[in-house]
């Protein structure tokens, strides 16, 4: 190994953590054609499946409350759930999704999965000392901390690298009417932490919606 590559090597795991802290797939959002989004006045967000789904639903919930919609709580939802012995988190079949809608007085439902939620991970990379710059091993550790200048934990030659929060996301809005889906979007999305990557997400989620639902207005931080 030259001593050129490792210099390359150690940079690029510095540069790389920075990249990733603001670094994200765009918005993939699907319509269904023959959807009329101004009869829908109320809404339910269904707790989403996977790991972290029953904040991503309250954070979208939250994001269209901000934009002017007209939300049912969502443990009024999952109370209902659980009343009628219907199937929760995100996998309503249209059957469902009619008797809920029912039930609740809503026009649609969101459900969702998030298909990934992994949080940030800090590594001690060790640089071998000072005047030394082959990089000789790279060490997961518990921190807070982004960055370091200089050795860290009083360890010579050291420096702290840690990757961004990854969450992915899938979303769907469904008419209890039809059972049919009338807008579905994804998007992935790396940040500091798992709630503020979702966070995004979600409010991405939301504004998309803003130009085919007459209900919803955009937020001021938009």
């Amino acid at each position: 190994m030259s001593d050129h590559w490792a210099l390359n090597q150690f940079k690029f795991l510095i540069g790389a953590a920075f990249l990733l802290l603001s670094g994200c797939t765009g918005l993939d959002v699907a319509v269904n054609r023959k959807a009329d989004f101004s009869h829908i006045q109320r809404v339910a967000v269904a707790t989403f499946s996977g790991p972290g789904g029953d904040a991503a639903a309250d954070m979208l919930a939250q994001d269209l409350l901000a934009g002017g919609a007209d939300v049912v709580e969502r443990q009024r939802l999952d109370a209902v759930m659980q009343e009628q012995r219907l199937a929760a988190e995100g996998a309503l079949d249209p059957a469902t999704v009619k008797k809920v809608g029912k039930i609740l007085g809503v026009d649609a439902i969101f459900v969702g999965t998030v298909l990934t939620a992994t949080p940030s991970q800090s590594y001690l990379v060790n640089s071998g000392g000072p005047g030394s710059i082959n990089v000789n091993t790279v060490t997961p550790v518990n921190s807070s901390v982004l960055t370091s200048r200089g050795p860290s934990w009083d360890v010579p030659g050291s420096q702290v690298v840690t990757s961004a929060a990854n969450v992915a996301l899938i979303g769907r809005l469904v008419d209890v009417e039809t059972g049919s889906i009338l807008w579905s979007a994804r998007m992935t999305y790396e940040g500091l932490d798992i709630q503020t990557a979702m966070s995004d997400v979600t409010s991405s989620f939301a504004h998309s919606l803003i130009p085919l639902w007459p209900a919803l207005r955009p937020t001021k931080d938009k």
